[in-house]
């Protein structure tokens, strides 16, 4: 036989169960999983793939920096919008991320991770096989986690002797 609750127990009920259940939803998902950090870095490879330098730049934090193998450091949002569509003009870019770890530390977080695939040249339609190594901070914004720091590096071995 059903207990009867009065209106007040179902209401503290209904409350209780709505606490828990978002309690169970933040804990799933929630904005220290690191999961978050490589959903943004799949993203940022389907940006790279299709030539979308807004959806890059939305990626960054609004003083994001982007750093590349042998070029000055790229700050902000304007710039970072000039630097993708320079690079879109140049090189057609498939790469594809490996995470290697991943630390969240309060509003804070970093990832290590490869990339490989190929680049072309549009100029010269020449096209080769290419990796990276680097290191991605971010920042988060409003709740949201952004990039506050991307930094690469070419992994092929430079021409002179190893240090």
């Amino acid at each position: 036989m059903p207990v009867p609750f009065s209106v007040t127990s179902r209401r503290a009920l209904l409350a209780a169960t709505a606490a828990l259940s978002l309690v169970g939803s933040a804990r799933a998902q929630g904005a220290d999983d690191p999961a978050r950090l490589v959903a943004i870095m799949d993203s940022y490879a389907a940006g790279l793939r299709s030539n979308n330098v807004e959806a890059l730049v939305a990626l960054y934090a609004s003083n994001g920096v982007f750093m590349r193998d042998n070029m000055p450091a790229v700050v902000g949002r304007d710039a970072l919008r000039a630097a993708y569509r320079e690079v879109f003009a140049t090189l057609k870019v498939d790469l594809a991320f490996t995470i290697q770890e991943t630390e969240v530390a309060g509003d804070m977080a970093w990832l290590r991770a490869t990339s490989s695939g190929r680049i072309k040249v549009l100029a010269t339609g020449t096209e080769s096989a290419e990796a990276f190594n680097l290191v991605v901070v971010f920042r988060r914004e409003t709740g949201a986690w952004k990039i506050r720091n991307y930094i690469y590096a070419s992994s092929r071995p430079g021409a002179g002797p190893a240090k």
